[in-house]
């Protein structure tokens, strides 16, 4: 699987390297380049293997650190477990308690739950385990790193400089209704959150034969944004609904501002869906700050199921905005009504709208303040919410189809679409059945059918394919590409560094394959010093329960010379990651043009006021 990144310069299963990230320079070269899961010898128990290495001319370390040996190592009382829930059945509040003080407050008369869970293994009687981690099932971790220079961001300069040394963390979710938080560079376990809405799951789970709750925040999204004033790092996150162990869906937001605070972090709220708010938890949720007459408020962006009653538009799927800056106590009304952005009634080939919504991303400009937010659902469509002018609590706002994919079908993982180029003309890429498209955002100057991207063509090749932009092709930019293989899906698909998107794909007889292409062409090429474009293979076939991630390494380049512009270049490879070895698939050239000063100029604010 491709590992997600940090903004630093990890992105939490990655695509760059460690020793990019300025922020904490203590742990510079100590931090894994990328994480891969793997199952234990229970289907409730798991592994969380931390990979990486200092020099890219050694041969990489298949597992840095293993965080359930870590786990098992500790004894029972030094671990820290916090939840959220509402004692002596008053209103729902935050409360970030030691476990101990939780058994009683939640009135949990038999403490073997709360025991096995906190590790405990000499209760006879109950659910077996090789180690304390719980199994992942398709959950990714997110490694929280020091605030990033965010200039255009009124206030932030200061936040950054104070949380400039704080510790890289990596938030990963179990299937023991935990989410971890892991130190990064070493592997110890800071603390574990259990969310309100697993609480009964969780603690019926050590008897052996109950169903297991779902990996708390499977997509954990991380955002610096300003709440009542002050800039803090939040974790945003979902929880699916699951059949058998019958839990609710539901989102929460943690605070995790300062990790090696007295409280690691501190729950701001949580929801479960109702039939009002049909809420999804699929993919990842988003923060969106929403401009109004007091400046930026933020919103946590959440995928809404098609339902039945409730507000106007519930019946439909569509998006929820969450206020942000809501006191854990308050109630979801008044200035902290939930706005509601439901899909048109018609869907992109004007049929009645029957999709459901699968992942969203939200594009903001240099000051945070969220533009629109991109969707993609069961039908293959990608549909836009104008966010700049989000509406008012009980107002809703027409969605507008961008694109539909020519095969539809239900997409293998909950994919959110990456963004790329800049506010005024961004392009969204997303996958849907066998198919990606490259699709650009013009404003709907025409329809969605009418728009014809380049066709990206494949040719078998060195074990892989391939891939070519087709002369010709329609009037818009843009490409799109059917997947080789048949039944072939995508799995996971990200950005890397300069240029390029990493993409994983899945057949149905389990194969995984990995592919390296241009973001702006779709196409797998290297790029020599002079930028002269020599087409390569991609797409090759990986080990069997392979981790997918990407290094980028930079080599000698061209110095601008007066009048005109130089060239960095930088290796770019691909690697996977099983039990026994870590290696490299492919590797390509990349360059990128450079002005004489090397940095692009950016327009902004000349001064920082108060947020």
């Amino acid at each position: 699987m491709i590992s997600l990144a940090t903004r630093c310069a990890l992105v939490c299963l990655v695509f760059a390297l460690a020793a990019a990230c300025h922020a904490a320079g203590s742990e510079a070269g100590r931090l894994p380049l990328a994480y891969r899961t793997a199952n234990g010898a229970y289907p409730w128990t798991g592994r969380l293997f931390a990979i990486g290495w200092q020099d890219l001319t050694q041969a990489p370390s298949p597992a840095l650190w293993e965080a359930g040996d870590r786990l098992d190592r500790r004894t029972v009382p030094s671990r820290r477990i916090f939840t959220y829930a509402a004692p002596d059945g008053g209103t729902a509040h935050a409360i970030a308690l030691q476990w101990d003080e939780a058994t009683e407050a939640l009135h949990i008369g038999d403490s073997a739950s709360v025991d096995w869970l906190r590790g405990d293994q000499t209760r006879a009687g109950l659910r077996p385990r090789d180690t304390r981690l719980g199994n992942a099932a398709g959950a990714r971790v997110r490694v929280v790193a020091p605030p990033a220079w965010s200039p255009g961001k009124a206030g932030h300069a200061g936040f950054r400089l104070r949380y400039s040394l704080r510790p890289h963390v990596a938030w990963h979710g179990t299937g023991e209704g935990l989410l971890h938080a892991f130190d990064a560079a070493t592997g110890e376990e800071r603390a574990a959150y259990l969310p309100g809405a697993l609480l009964p799951h969780a603690l019926a789970m050590p008897a052996p034969g109950t169903p297991t709750p779902p990996p708390p925040c499977p997509r954990p999204e991380a955002q610096d944004v300003t709440l009542r004033g002050e800039w803090r790092t939040v974790l945003l996150c979902g929880i699916p609904a699951n059949a058998a162990a019958g839990n609710a869906a539901a989102a929460f937001v943690l605070d995790v501002t300062d990790p090696e605070g007295q409280t690691p972090f501190m729950p701001i709220w949580e929801i479960a869906a109702t039939d009002a708010l049909p809420l999804a938890g699929r993919g990842p949720v988003r923060a969106a700050g929403i401009r109004g007459p007091d400046g930026l408020r933020w919103f946590a962006v959440v995928v809404l199921a098609a339902g039945t009653g409730g507000e106007a538009g519930a019946a439909r799927a569509g998006l929820a905005l969450l206020p942000l800056d809501k006191p854990a106590g308050a109630a979801w009304s008044g200035q902290y009504a939930i706005r509601t952005l439901p899909l048109p009634e018609r869907d992109c080939l004007g049929n009645p709208a029957a999709s459901q919504l699968v992942a969203v991303s939200v594009l903001s400009d240099m000051s945070g303040a969220a533009l629109a937010a991109y969707a993609t659902d069961d039908a293959g469509q990608l549909w836009r919410f104008a966010l700049a002018d989000a509406p008012q609590a009980g107002a809703s706002a027409a969605a507008a189809c961008l694109y539909r994919m020519q095969v539809s079908a239900q997409p293998a993982t909950e994919e959110a679409p990456v963004l790329l180029g800049s506010p005024s003309a961004p392009v969204v890429i997303y996958g849907a059945g066998n198919e990606l498209a490259a699709v650009p955002d013009s404003t709907a100057t025409r329809s969605a059918t009418a728009r014809t991207p380049r066709q990206v063509a494949t040719q078998a090749a060195d074990n892989g394919h391939v891939l070519r932009a087709a002369p010709g092709g329609g009037p818009d930019p843009g490409w799109r590409l059917t997947l080789p293989h048949a039944g072939e899906q995508l799995v996971e698909i990200e950005p890397v560094y300069p240029g390029y998107l990493l993409f994983v794909t899945r057949t149905p007889d389990g194969a995984q394959r990995s592919y390296l292409v241009l973001a702006a062409t779709g196409e797998s090429v290297s790029q020599r010093s002079s930028g002269e474009r020599v087409p390569v293979a991609t797409g090759q076939l990986l080990p069997p329960g392979a981790s997918v991630f990407a290094t980028r390494t930079e080599l000698p380049g061209t110095p601008a010379q007066p009048g005109g512009a130089g060239r960095q270049a930088y290796a770019l490879s691909v690697w996977s990651a099983t039990g026994n070895a870590v290696t490299r698939v492919a590797q390509t050239l990349a360059t990128r043009r450079t002005g004489r000063l090397r940095w692009r100029e950016i327009v902004g604010p000349a001064r920082e006021d108060a947020p």
